[in-house]
């Protein structure tokens, strides 16, 4: 950001922030914000667009499986292992109740299903690995670790009604997707698909009542 005025370096590091804003003032909602405000950056601001919409990589195929493959090993480690010490250290289950309608509901299930693949696998991704970490990096020339600390720390805010369960786990989450963001040379088709796969199969466990592995140890 070389010869710019002090004004529109403060303009653009507001446009860069205000993603990460709405989901801590209004949890939940506040994320439909953020994508507005990712979209209009995108749109007029050439420098993200750059930093933000890298997609593939050299090796689509080795991106696919990877993604699929991170998505499938997460969500086996969290449903039996880390979301039960989660709830057991918080003595507190992740409260899921907004999902109640899914169970057995196949017209819910499948609006849910779409739902979870384009906005938690799509555009989450796009506006917390892609914006905040790729064009953050950009901006701030590096800081990869701690854009991934705090973007996935606001992605974890941004689950609030899930209870504080349910933030920890998304939170740590959102650490993983950051991680391998970074790890497939921040291109965002792998954290796409794993999160789209966590989501695929989370909500499908809530369609059939019941996860498909049990944990190790009661919660």
């Amino acid at each position: 950001m070389t010869d710019v005025s002090p004004a529109k370096k403060a303009a653009t590091y507001l446009l860069w922030a205000l993603p990460l804003l709405f989901p801590l003032a209004l949890p939940g909602i506040g994320a439909l914000f953020s994508l507005a405000v990712v979209v209009i950056a995108l749109i007029f601001h050439k420098d993200a667009r750059r930093a933000t919409l890298r997609w593939w990589g050299d090796s689509p195929g080795r991106m696919v499986a990877i993604g699929i493959g991170a998505g499938v090993v997460i969500h086996i480690g969290f449903s039996i292992l880390i979301e039960p010490l989660i709830q057991i250290s918080l003595h507190e289950e992740i409260d899921l109740s907004n999902f109640d309608a899914v169970k057995g509901n196949l017209a819910n299930y499948l609006i849910l299903l779409a739902i979870g693949v384009f906005f938690g696998g799509f555009a989450e991704e796009l506006m917390f690995r892609g914006f905040v970490i790729g064009w953050g990096e950009r901006l701030f020339g590096g800081g990869a670790i701690f854009l991934v600390v705090l973007s996935a720390a606001v992605f974890g805010a941004a689950h609030l009604y899930q209870g504080p369960s349910g933030m920890l786990s998304t939170g740590l989450m959102g650490l993983l997707f950051g991680l391998l963001y970074l790890s497939t040379g921040r291109r965002l088709i792998a954290c796409m698909l794993a999160h789209a796969t966590i989501d695929i199969l989370g909500i499908t466990e809530l369609y059939v009542g019941h996860p498909f592995l049990p944990p190790l140890f009661g919660a």
